[in-house]
């Protein structure tokens, strides 16, 4: 979901560095980001360097509303609290673009929370059966309005009670266990997946069949915390033929039931709008003929106690690459037979390239792109029983850039170097580590002739980066080769020492 910002910015200085932010990070000025144009629907965030502004501000603050001050705390101590930020009123501008954007990343995780927390309560709230969460002790964290309409209860005073309050029986019957659900919990967390139970229940209005389906939940450390339950009330035969169609529509995610021959009987629009079957008739659609033809595996199916498989795919939506976790659930009848299936399709296209980008930035070099002394390493240590040819690099006369030009031309020498250096390279893995220093490795065997003949191509390039009072920047080279037999250290070693022989060459 996107979400809509609308930003008041007094500091003239911060204007001018949103401005450059928005350019870097390819910010649109359009539904995801307004400036000055106040609107009910977005957050509302002033940042202002005048302290009575800001606590005016925050007597007016709305919900959706942010302030962040620029300056001194002890203006507005007071207030600290129910500021969002206190920035300092001067610090670089690269500073102030990763404060500008951890600001909008808090706002947007806010927003993304209340999303997926309605999210949650309407799709639960939608299912025509009984939800309820449990902590490992058996308190309900949560419930749908169908368990709160059952147990005659508001959602709130079911919070954090256990069972036999809100069924309205004695402690001491619920000790007793005979027709308690406390065994099936139990049972649910020690397997760690999806059980299915029939299960009387006593109650204030006498007994009732249940069928539930329990789920063990998992905290952010891969501990169990509780479960979650979904019961159908079974009790009687109108229970029993209740329709699914409203359960299937109203679920958040693609979803279909099948017979046990695996045609489909019942489909929601998720569903049909991903496999583009919102015109074809239910009866005429062939699940496992889409799935062979449309979806490709990138995971090993995983068998889960023999009754549901989990198989994770990727798709292509219109040239957009999308993944999605697949889940066949058997569905269980009373007498223990397999009448269908359920099959739900999970969207984990988010956490997918989020993965992607924390291992991007964990082997990236943020100034010029290459790949970074980690990645290098490893790469070395994971390929060191195959043949490479090894090229160490170091820029001639760099410190005397920084010293007379500063370290902002310094920059701009590293990145020009480092797209020369991928341009003479293109078939070799090329990584800055640290400085400027650089190296190239080829996944294979080169001639040293041709590695110098493209290095002193590369040198040609990199000499047309400065020229200026006498001051010409270059690179020396070192290079080394492997058929996979050598020791690594010692490929590093040679490299690295003809690289200083050339360096040292050049300043006699």
């Amino acid at each position: 979901m996107k979400l809509n910002f609308t930003l008041h910015i007094d500091c003239e200085d911060d204007k001018r560095i949103f401005m450059e932010f928005a350019v870097e990070k390819k910010l649109m000025w359009d539904t995801s980001i307004s400036v000055n144009n106040p609107a009910d629907d977005s957050f509302d965030v002033l940042v202002t360097d005048n302290a009575n502004d800001a606590k005016t501000a925050l007597q007016n603050k709305r919900e959706q509303s942010e302030i962040v001050f620029c300056g001194k705390i002890a203006d507005v101590e007071e207030v600290y609290s129910s500021l969002l930020d206190v920035w300092p009123q001067n610090e670089s501008s690269n500073i102030r673009k990763q404060r500008i954007e951890k600001m909008l990343q808090h706002l947007q995780n806010r927003f993304d929370l209340f999303h997926y927390q309605n999210l949650l309560t309407t799709a639960i709230d939608s299912v025509p059966d009984l939800v309820w969460f449990k902590d490992k002790v058996g308190a309900h964290m949560m419930v749908n309005k169908e368990f709160s309409k059952t147990v005659h209860k508001s959602k709130d005073d079911i919070r954090g009670r256990g069972h036999y309050y809100i069924w309205d029986i004695s402690e001491e019957e619920y000790k007793k266990g005979e027709y308690v659900c406390m065994e099936s919990e139990t049972e649910t967390m020690d397997a760690g997946h999806t059980c299915i139970f029939d299960e009387p229940l006593k109650t204030s209005e006498g007994m009732k069949q249940l069928k539930t389906y329990k789920t063990p939940l998992y905290d952010m450390f891969g501990n169990i915390e509780g479960t979650v339950g979904i019961a159908k009330d079974v009790t009687d035969f109108g229970n029993m033929g209740l329709e699914l169609s409203i359960l299937v529509e109203n679920l958040p995610f693609p979803l279909i039931l099948c017979d046990v021959n695996w045609k489909v009987l019942k489909m929601n629009d998720s569903f049909k709008k991903l496999a583009g079957a919102e015109s074809t008739p239910i009866g005429e659609f062939r699940y496992k003929e889409w799935l062979l033809h449309n979806m490709t595996p990138v995971s090993d199916a995983s068998d889960l106690d023999g009754k549901s498989k989990e198989r994770e795919y990727e798709i292509n939506l219109g040239g957009q690459i999308r993944y999605y976790q697949v889940i066949e659930q058997e569905i269980i009848d009373y007498f223990q037979n397999v009448s269908g299936y359920f099959v739900i399709l999970n969207d984990v296209t988010v956490a997918r390239e989020y993965e992607k980008m924390i291992l991007s930035e964990a082997n990236t070099d943020a100034l010029t792109g290459l790949y970074n002394r980690r990645y290098f390493e490893d790469f070395l240590r994971n390929n060191a029983n195959k043949p490479m040819t090894l090229i160490y690099m170091d820029l001639d006369r760099f410190k005397e850039i920084n010293d007379n030009f500063g370290h902002k031309r310094g920059d701009h020498i590293l990145k020009g170097s480092a797209k020369f250096i991928q341009e003479a390279f293109p078939d070799g893995i090329t990584a800055r580590l640290g400085g400027d220093e650089f190296t190239v490795i080829m996944e294979k065997l080169i001639a040293e002739d041709e590695v110098k003949k493209r290095c002193e191509a590369l040198n040609k390039k990199i000499c047309t980066l400065i020229r200026a009072n006498d001051l010409q920047i270059s690179i020396s080279y070192g290079i080394s080769t492997t058929d996979g037999t050598r020791n690594i250290n010692g490929l590093l070693r040679e490299a690295d020492n003809r690289m200083y022989d050339q360096k040292r060459t050049k300043n006699n």
